[in-house]
């Protein structure tokens, strides 16, 4: 009989896991890795790796690392796109050929981030709704070119961290980010419009349909940023109007301040 190969990775706890990307998402994702028994590094810029204080291994991104020290990678970058594309860069020089890189595709597509790495293969895109540490469900997100191995790796280990995983058509978003993302930005037209206040959108949508947050506060929970930076991707994917980030999402992410704090 011909030899069967399993494409299930032996690796599991983690004993070499690498996390990057900006330390507010890097350590709650650490914590949970963790938690599975995994024994994340972390991978942040140079000025976060000499500010933070963390009981976790830190390096920043122009540190040497053997190639044979991580065998799986998470990033995590999602409102800078250029952090984002020169983390994976870095990932890339840092990691061995064979090692998967789970990253993280809310506002842009697994295919046009492997557009410009060397092995692109071995990346998967991967879309969860923030605060990363409330989450409980992973979209995976492979381009036409993602390993089934690398797949296979993302969903084992999101599911470790006991999360369940979903595997969808590679977009900006997914459908869960991407949904709730629109959401809140229809809402932010009502509230630019002044159609009424925002304490009344999220009691109208509390109410009506029985959401577990209204719109406008869950904006504020996941950070407006990080739905600006979503829409911004669906609107360079597909170019819809729908998909423009209202005028008013802009101005409290300039004035960094939430629906909730405006006078």
């Amino acid at each position: 009989m011909p030899e069967i190969i399993s494409l299930e990775p032996e690796f599991y706890p983690i004993e070499r896991l690498l996390i990057a990307g900006p330390a507010a998402d890097v350590v709650p994702m650490a914590d949970h890795a963790r938690q599975a028994g995994h024994s994340p590094t972390l991978l942040l810029s140079n000025q976060e790796a000499t500010e933070i204080k963390t009981s976790y291994p830190v390096l920043d991104a122009e540190e040497p690392v053997s190639d044979e020290e991580f065998v799986v990678a998470v990033e995590l970058h999602c409102v800078d796109l250029q952090a984002k594309a020169e983390m994976l860069y870095a990932l890339e020089d840092i990691l061995g050929e064979s090692v998967p890189i789970l990253s993280l595709t809310m506002a842009i597509s697994t295919s046009e981030l492997g557009r410009e790495l060397l092995m692109p293969e071995r990346l998967v895109g991967v879309s969860m709704l923030p605060p990363f540490a409330d989450c409980s469900l992973a979209e995976i997100m492979p381009s036409l070119a993602t390993d089934k191995i690398t797949i296979r790796t993302a969903e084992r280990f999101f599911e470790s961290l006991n999360l369940k995983t979903e595997r969808v058509a590679d977009s900006p978003g997914g459908v869960l980010v991407r949904t709730v993302c629109c959401l809140i930005n229809e809402a932010a037209f009502a509230l630019q419009d002044r159609i009424a206040t925002a304490e009344e959108i999220d009691k109208a949508m509390l109410l009506g349909v029985n959401y577990p947050a209204g719109p406008l506060a869950w904006g504020d929970k996941i950070g407006l940023d990080k739905v600006v930076a979503v829409m911004d991707g669906l609107f360079a994917e597909f170019k819809e109007e729908r998909y423009r980030a209202t005028p008013l999402l802009r101005r409290l992410v300039r004035a960094g301040i939430g629906f909730h704090e405006r006078t």
